[in-house]
């Protein structure tokens, strides 16, 4: 009987919480070794995502992680970083290998612990997942001066 209890009150305050609260946002995250991004304004990151920079000041190659569309924090992502909508999206990543820049792509990851495991473990990676998920294996990387949490920032869940 207690078990039955305890089910129900955790199955009602998943109902409740919904799929993502707005303080969890999404965190733009890169390898810990990466000294030269520690912040970024929104257009450098737009830039780095679609491909137009290519390395970090130090000269390492960027690599672009993304999120798989079923995770709650790449919808959001994807709005921000490429200003399109998932179809939109999808024909995106079709044409540009199509014509031979792969490296406008993000490579998908699937699951947002895949995205955090493969940024912590790769130099000159960056990719984003949702901010409670951070740890300290990766860095969290300020746009325009605010990160996940603060007022205004421009990942914030909805």
């Amino acid at each position: 009987m207690r078990l039955r209890i305890v089910i129900s009150t955790v199955a009602a305050l998943l109902i409740t919480a919904g799929p993502m609260c707005a303080a969890d946002g999404v965190a733009i995250i890169v390898n810990k070794a990466n000294t030269g991004a520690d912040g970024m304004t929104a257009k450098q990151l737009k830039q780095i995502f679609s491909g137009e920079k290519a390395r970090w000041t130090d000269g390492q190659k960027i690599q672009t992680l993304a999120t798989g569309v079923a995770e709650p924090e790449h919808k959001g992502a994807i709005q921000f970083l490429f200003g399109m909508s998932e179809p939109e999206y999808q024909k995106y990543c079709l044409h540009a290998v199509f014509v031979g820049t792969p490296q406008a792509v993000p490579r998908d990851s699937g699951a947002s612990s895949a995205v955090l495991n493969l940024v912590a473990l790769i130099p000159g990676a960056i990719g984003f997942v949702r901010a409670d998920l951070v740890n300290g294996t990766v860095k969290v990387v300020k746009i325009d001066g605010l990160g996940p949490g603060d007022a205004g920032y421009v990942l914030a869940g909805k």
